[in-house]
């Protein structure tokens, strides 16, 4: 049977997506980046963007006869089965590259703790589907935090201040979140001589991540991560109970780690209860099959346990490398080479309050403060390493030691205690730090709630 372009252009595609495998280098990730972006300029030439529109112009024609009109039902229901095998597939493609552009970045920052989670063929619902509800609950909670939905409208002021530096004259465009007496507080801060250029009003929506397809790609690497560990916690202890630990060995053994991934799948379930039922935990019922007595009490702890704790494990993940991420990378790298594509270099207050679940785990009173105050400071930061800057700042806020705090952000220790001094010296020497700090901290209290 002879294939169509476009069907041989969906075939080619899910063959190539069904070949690709965890890449082992940045040079991998970026062979399958740029197959991946032939694939999909292809389908774009051909019509993949817009598949359903051949079907509007094929239910125009009028005054048919009955055969007709009963051959142009069989051509739009193929129309309508290749329109949506187009978008799939064109879906599927552009998840992919998503994740391996994710991959790539990683890769390049040897940061690869989520690597083998990304759904990098584009299938990242059947990842999801195969690690239960509970995943799927931590990565519907994550695309909350990653997206703009829901979320308020928040305005900063753009501000081009002129002052004098020796017998120079130097502007300096700073970014306030309060309208008040600006020009008051820039002359306090500046000096007399100081004066406002101009402002700007800008609102901005708080979208973490910009694209789409990237937002899915990291909620659902985080949930699938999550769900692994939320269960394998949860079930070392299960296994003591000799009939739990044979039903989860027949989980296990057919790639599921939650009942809740057959609830739509009759083939798959059956095939699971029957084997269940081969090793005496389950018993045939006049509607499917039913656990044993007992056993089923077990389940349903384990499945209220995961869908909690997998939300947590998942949002404290990602939160703690978002953070370890902006505390430690300069705003000019940030800007050029984020951490994931389309990942905004700055964040809004309502942003950064996703960090303060983090408090404990980090020994500081404020997570998010920290991170602000280092935003904020960070333009001071000039003959300090960039990553240093971000980690000196937060040993000095933390209760950790400065080993654990080199460790984490993955600094030298002796390095680290050097650029503690200097930042002690900049942010608690200087009197124009000190009213510069005074100046954004007062701005940002006015909104802080």
């Amino acid at each position: 049977m002879e294939l169509s372009s476009s069907e041989s252009t969906i075939a080619q595609a899910n063959r190539f997506l069904d070949s690709v495998r965890e890449p082992r280098s940045e040079d991998d990730a970026a062979r399958n980046v740029a197959e991946l972006e032939r694939i999909k300029d292809e389908m774009g030439m051909r019509g993949f963007s817009t598949p359903f529109a051949a079907l509007t112009s094929a239910t125009r024609n009028e005054d048919l006869d009955e055969n007709e009109i009963r051959e142009l039902k069989k051509q739009v229901r193929k129309m309508k089965e290749l329109a949506n095998a187009k978008k799939f597939t064109l879906n599927r493609v552009i998840v992919a590259l998503a994740a391996n552009r994710i991959a790539q970045r990683l890769l390049s920052r040897n940061r690869t703790e989520i690597l083998s989670a990304l759904p990098l063929n584009g299938n990242y619902i059947v990842q999801l589907v195969r690690h239960g509800e509970h995943a799927v609950t931590a990565y519907s909670r994550l695309l909350d935090e990653l997206s703009a939905a829901g979320s308020e409208l928040e305005k900063s002021i753009i501000v081009k201040v002129e002052h004098p530096v020796g017998s120079k004259k130097v502007v300096e465009t700073i970014k306030l979140m309060s309208d008040q007496k600006i020009e008051a507080r820039v002359k306090r801060v500046y000096g007399e001589d100081a004066r406002v250029l101009s402002t700007e009003v800008r609102t901005e929506g708080e979208m973490l991540v910009r694209s789409k397809s990237v937002r899915a790609c990291i909620a659902s690497a985080y949930a699938v991560r999550a769900a692994s560990k939320a269960a394998k916690g949860f079930d070392a202890e299960l296994r003591a109970d000799p009939k739990m630990r044979s039903y989860l060995d027949v989980l296990t053994s057919h790639g599921f780690s939650d009942m809740s991934a057959l609830d739509n799948d009759d083939d798959k379930y059956f095939m699971i209860m029957e084997a269940l039922a081969k090793a005496g935990l389950a018993a045939k019922a006049k509607e499917g099959y039913v656990l044993e007595e007992g056993l089923a009490e077990h389940v349903e702890e384990r499945r209220r346990h995961l869908r909690g704790e997998t939300a947590r494990l998942a949002s404290d993940d990602m939160a703690l490398d978002l953070f370890r991420y902006y505390m430690s990378t300069p705003a000019r790298k940030r800007e050029g080479e984020p951490l994931f594509p389309g990942l905004s270099a700055g964040l809004s207050l309502k942003q950064v309050r996703m960090f303060d679940t983090l408090s404990k785990e980090l020994g500081v009173k404020d997570a998010g403060s920290i991170l602000l105050e280092k935003l904020d400071a960070e333009r001071l930061s000039a003959g300090i390493k960039g990553d240093l800057f971000g980690a000196a700042l937060f040993s000095m806020r933390s209760r950790k030691p400065v080993a654990w705090c080199a460790e984490f952000f993955s600094v030298g220790e002796e390095e680290l205690k050097e650029a503690r001094e200097k930042v002690h010296a900049l942010l608690g020497g200087t009197d124009r730090s000190k009213k510069f700090m005074e100046l954004v901290k007062g701005a940002r209290g006015k909104r802080v709630k």
